[in-house]
């Protein structure tokens, strides 16, 4: 990496940079505008480590900042502890051979517990906890500001300045190390326990350059630009608990297992026929305390619920008509009876009504019969009774249940059943949601998602988890017909079936009856919290896991680290523009021979592309550089369905689930195949159960609706010749799918700058996740095969010395369409071991064979050493 200048004028390079090669805008997904921040900046490891797994961010990995004027740089910085915090928070390197040093030295009679020491020599600059009420895992905002032509340092801390003399002139050079550092004769291994975060460099009245710490690579961290690479050795990212399951606490419990929580507080209770357990997140601290008197319900389908209105504990069973609340004071419950029965109610939903302050169940399954009824408890007679409902929820039982308090009403979502109740009678999952009235009692439909044909049944924890400010929820999900089992959390919209899988995966053994999953919101600790029971032999195994508040995709924390343009890519981006503007002539002469309309004759799937494509994808690709700098007529398929319009306004809303299925219908067969799609089979795709008039009428009023919506975007139109349907793409619209399918279908391998866009697009995700479809399986398996194999095939030509970062993007674009691609690993860790970061490849290397483990149940076969030789 060349020497980065902060006071060389870049200006109108890098607006000619931008205009030539930027082409889109990462897709952001769902965003929570109003649940709580996630956690974000770089946890150090401190002394409670050996020195060589403490940690420390450069942000100079190479060479140093130029820096000839005034200047600051700041950050927010949070202790974890203010015990045993020796360390260096900063040490900044002048010239080379000069350090200036922000150190924690409590505890140490000869200093104070903050000082900035320079060149070694006594602190004129200090500050004690007390002068700025600084407390432990509190943000306090600290600034160092140089003003070299009056040679003075300033440091504020929590708005508390102090001044010295900086006795120093000619100043031109600075490194930044965090934490530890291993430069020179400047090295140190002593680490506070510390946390930072909003780093920022600002020469005076000129742009600033800032890591905010939020998003991050592996062991590198880019700054809000992609310009400036900050390295990190053995860092621990805060955001990252947002991505992944934390084991929380495994015990074991004996016969009638039921299991509850209390949000308020973040305990996690469970009971069986002689214990109640409880566990608190706050702390980790597990207790358990023995029945004095009474019992649980005696019968292996009882239910364990917290009622935050009253803070009770009650456990029932609604076929032996009983609920008992628990007694906190005198360990008792309030029944009696241990007659064993046998259960009828099977994993059904349950909830507390403020509005009758009464218990509510719904669904369950005993005895053949799935159950689709919602009942009350009755405190007056002692029994429960069937709610009265207007509307109705077809039989299932797995299915997910949480309130909705602002709105007084229930959600229920999914399960598996069938519409007659009947188990002979064609059992099926169900991916639907519905609202249950807390008031009127009304049962209201809001969406449902068909399930493929040939797909496995999905089923859901116990409870869901409501996301009102972002209208949507959370819940468990696992396929209902395996054992060895994993979880995966999965983000649904409240106004449609669209889905994200969140997090990593939750490993659950799933034995019907005898297994138990269910989730909940810790207020308290602003945590999401899954529990899972399962059966081993007559003892039942508790584990709990935790994730941060709000929940994110590791796509939603790993930063792009594509680098922004620096002055030494300078000459060659000016020889790539010459070079290209010559091309783009002859492009041209050859696209005025081609029609206007160019989707028509893309590469079929039974013939390649002409010789002339590799020009006339260069085109596309130069001409959409200069003029879609912002998303303007552009359709993303990739990482997700999105549209914008000819004016850049976001219209993906607009399509409801019908029309963007026979939109997407349309444009893949077009690209694809080159007549496009028959209406006939159109009408099988997505009005299978209509009659042939009733399906005709439904897809002339969805294409007239569709075309409409076409029109906004630009000039793409929907033709119809001899019963087929095409979608004409003009040259003003782009659609990734198209220029994907195009690039790689192309004769000629790749050149560095068709792998640069091919990249920029695939590496957005898998085509159309969250549409799940069987007809659209064989396209996404397609394009995914084509995709990965195009990409081995050109990191062959990669010099790993030179085009280390290209084969790393490789890698991780890859992994995005198969988690567990051998030779993406060997590329991953080749490339990180031989630049030095063994750490770093050990890290992807075991979490590709847990990966391996959960999917094939057995070992991957190679080393790490064998995968990186």
């Amino acid at each position: 990496m060349c020497g980065r200048n902060l006071v060389a004028t870049r200006a109108s390079v890098r607006i000619l940079i931008i205009g030539v090669l930027t082409l889109f805008i990462a897709l952001q997904g769902w965003t929570q505008t109003n649940t709580p921040t996630p956690d974000y900046g770089l946890s150090f490891a401190s002394h409670e480590v050996t020195k060589d797994q403490r940690t420390s961010l450069s942000l100079t990995p190479e060479d140093p900042f130029t820096i000839k004027e005034d200047f600051e740089i700041r950050f927010d910085l949070s202790f974890k502890r203010l015990i045993d915090a020796y360390g260096y928070v900063l040490r900044i390197i002048a010239n080379d051979s000069i350090n200036i040093d922000l150190v924690s030295s409590p505890e140490h009679d000869d200093f104070h517990d903050l000082n900035l020491i320079i060149n070694n020599n006594p602190p004129q600059i200090h500050y004690d906890h007390q002068d700025i009420g600084l407390r432990p895992l509190q943000w306090t905002p600290v600034t160092i500001k140089f003003e070299t032509r009056t040679k003075k340092l300033i440091v504020s801390w929590a708005g508390k300045t102090q001044t010295q003399e900086l006795p120093f002139s000619s100043l031109r050079t600075f490194r930044f190390f965090f934490g530890a550092n291993d430069f020179g004769r400047f090295t140190t291994s002593d680490v506070p326990p510390m946390i930072i975060r909003h780093v920022a460099i600002q020469r005076i009245n000129d742009k600033t350059i800032q890591w905010d710490l939020r998003r991050h690579g592996i062991g590198e961290v880019y700054d809000n630009t992609n310009t400036y690479v900050a390295v990190a050795k053995n860092p621990t990212w805060l955001i990252d608990k947002h991505t992944t399951w934390v084991h929380a606490q495994q015990f074991v419990i004996a016969r009638y297992p039921s299991v509850a929580f209390n949000s308020a507080t973040g305990t996690v209770y469970a009971t069986d026929k002689n214990h109640v357990y409880t566990y608190h997140l706050s702390d980790g601290k597990m207790h358990h305390t023995r029945i004095h008197q009474g019992k649980p319900v005696y019968t292996d389908a009882n239910q364990l619920l917290y009622i935050d209105e009253t803070h009770a504990l009650v456990n029932y069973d609604l076929y032996t008509n009983v609920l008992s609340a628990y007694d906190f004071e005198h360990q008792r419950w309030q029944n009696s009876d241990t007659t064993y029965n046998l259960p009828n109610y099977w994993h059904n939903n349950k909830f507390y009504n403020p509005v009758d302050r009464s218990v509510y169940t719904f669904g369950g399954y005993g005895h053949f019969n799935y159950k689709n009824k919602f009942m009350r408890y009755d405190s007056m007679s002692h029994a429960w009774t069937e709610v009265k409902t207007q509307g109705t929820i077809p039989p299932r039982y797995l299915g997910a249940l949480g309130r909705m308090p602002s709105k007084d009403k229930a959600l229920i979502f999914g399960g598996y059943g069938s519409e007659s109740g009947k188990q002979e009678l064609s059992p099926q999952s169900f991916y639907d949601l519905y609202t249950f009235d807390l008031k009127t009692h009304a049962i209201r439909k809001l969406w449902e998602q068909k399930s493929a044909p040939g797909e496995e049944d999905i089923v859901f924890s116990n409870s869901l988890v409501v996301n009102e400010e972002d209208s949507c929820f959370y819940v468990l999900s696992f396929p209902k017909n395996k054992y060895e089992n994993y979880i995966k959390l999965r983000k649904y919209s409240l106004s449609n079936p669209e889905w994200q899988v969140l997090a990593d995966s939750i490993p659950f053994q799933f034995h019907d009856e005898h297994s138990f999953c269910d989730l909940f919101l810790s207020k308290a600790t602003r945590q999401l919290v899954a529990v899972t029971s399962h059966k081993e032999i007559d003892q039942y195994k508790i584990n709990l896991y935790t994730i941060n508040y709000p929940p994110l995709s590791t796509t939603d924390v790993f930063q792009d680290t594509t680098p922004g343009i620096t002055r030494a890519s300078y000459y060659s981006i000016i020889s790539f523009i010459l070079i290209t503007g010559t091309l783009i002539t002859l492009g041209v002469i050859i696209f005025a021979r081609r029609k206007k309309k160019d989707l028509a004759v893309a590469p079929t799937a039974n013939g390649a592309a002409p010789h002339t494509e590799a020009a006339a994808i260069l085109h596309d690709i130069t001409r959409h550089a200069h003029e879609s700098e912002k998303n303007v007529a552009v359709i993303y398929l990739f990482g997700g369905f999105q549209v914008f319009d000819k004016q850049g306004h976001d219209i993906t809303g607009k399509f409801t689930m019908t029309i963007k299925e026979l939109f997407v219908l349309i444009l893949i067969h077009s690209v694809k195949f080159e007549k496009g799609i028959s209406t006939t089979t159109l009408q099988e795709y997505l009005w299978p159960d209509k009659g042939d008039m009733s399906a005709r009428n439904n897809r002339n009023v969805n294409i007239k609706k569709l075309r409409g919506l076409l029109e906004e975007i630009g000039d793409i139109t929907i033709e119809n010749n001899h019963s087929y349907l095409q979608l004409a793409l003009g040259e003003n619209v782009l659609c990734d799918y198209h220029l994907v399918s195009r690039i790689l279908s192309t004769e000629a391998p790749l050149t560095a700058t068709t792998a640069e866009t091919l990249l920029r697009f695939v590496k957005r995700g898998n085509l159309l996740p969250n549409i799940q479809t069987d007809w659209l399986d064989s396209f996404k398996s397609d394009i995914s095969n084509r995709v990965i194999d195009v990409l081995l095939e050109y990191s062959q030509t990669l010099d790993v010395s030179k085009d280390d970062r290209v084969l790393l993007e490789i890698a991780d674009t890859i992994f995005n369409y198969d988690s567990i691609n051998q030779e993406a690993l060997v590329i991953k860790c080749s490339v990180l071991n031989k630049k030095g970061k063994y750490s770093l490849a050990k890290t992807w290397y075991d979490h590709f064979v847990k990966e391996y483990k959960n999917l094939y149940a057995e070992s991957y076969p190679k080393t790490f050493d064998e995968v990186i030789s």
